[in-house]
């Protein structure tokens, strides 16, 4: 059901695991709320750990610093019977491991990914928190768009930077960055080597905060009557519009 997504990732076979996780687990030990109980209860099917990228088996030093610790990369595979609540499942699943996890969400012929940057608490320092979810759309790897092709193809192991976990792991986030950024521009493009991913993140940010701008400046044009008012709610959708397209994604 999901081979072809493990095709594009591309992963050193010495990495392989293969062991089931019983999601009860995750209900038993997890400090999971009443919805994430829910979510888990009715949507996931079955957990796999699927490959462990670490020292041992992987040519990558780990890192650590005072901020966060990277001393290895884990591959999670979570079957689900529905979509609607993935998001919710896959937050879940981030925060109740404390190591960065490439989790590959699955439902059917189709996958997303996700990913979360972590760091030490402020509050405990001997604890690991979730900064923030990183997550594509749902693909379907047999069927994908060009963009979503652009995408798969730049997963592949050997082409990530790898001088150090973080490294690599932050390369995962700057490719699912560039793919929601290619829902802007319609055209995949990684950053230039060396950008700092949240330059774009950021950007991105910026993006969506104009384009629901807009959405809620045309849902008022709609119903103005006043022609001035009109005229003035035009005007700021064209100004924020080329703020849009001024916007450079491509880093």
């Amino acid at each position: 059901m999901t081979d072809p997504i493990y095709q594009h990732l591309a992963l050193p076979e010495s990495c392989f695991l293969g062991k089931r996780i019983f999601k009860n687990l995750f209900l038993k030990n997890a400090q999971l709320g009443a919805a994430d109980k829910k979510a888990f209860d009715q949507d996931v099917d079955t957990i796999f750990w699927q490959y462990t990228l670490k020292p041992a088996t992987v040519p990558i030093p780990p890192c650590r610093d005072d901020q966060r610790e990277y001393l290895e990369v884990a591959v999670l595979q979570t079957n689900l019977q529905h979509v609607t609540r993935h998001q919710r499942i896959a937050e879940a699943i981030h925060r109740a491991i404390p190591y960065p996890l490439l989790l590959v969400l699955a439902c059917d012929s189709r996958v997303a990914i996700s990913v979360a940057n972590k760091r030490f608490s402020q509050a405990e320092t001997s604890k690991i928190v979730a900064e923030e979810l990183f997550s594509t759309e749902w693909l379907n790897p047999d069927s994908a768009t060009a963009v979503a092709k652009d995408f798969l193809n730049s997963l592949e192991f050997k082409t990530l930077p790898q001088s150090n976990f973080h490294t690599l792991y932050c390369g995962y986030i700057e490719r699912i960055i560039a793919h929601q950024c290619a829902r802007f521009c319609g055209q995949y493009k990684l950053g230039a080597p060396g950008t700092d991913w949240r330059i774009r993140h950021n950007r991105l940010a910026d993006c969506r905060r104009i384009k629901q701008n807009i959405a809620e400046l045309r849902q008022k044009l709609k119903i103005e009557t006043q022609f001035n008012r009109q005229v003035e709610l035009n005007m700021r959708i064209k100004g924020l519009e080329k703020k849009l397209n001024k916007t450079e994604l491509y880093l």
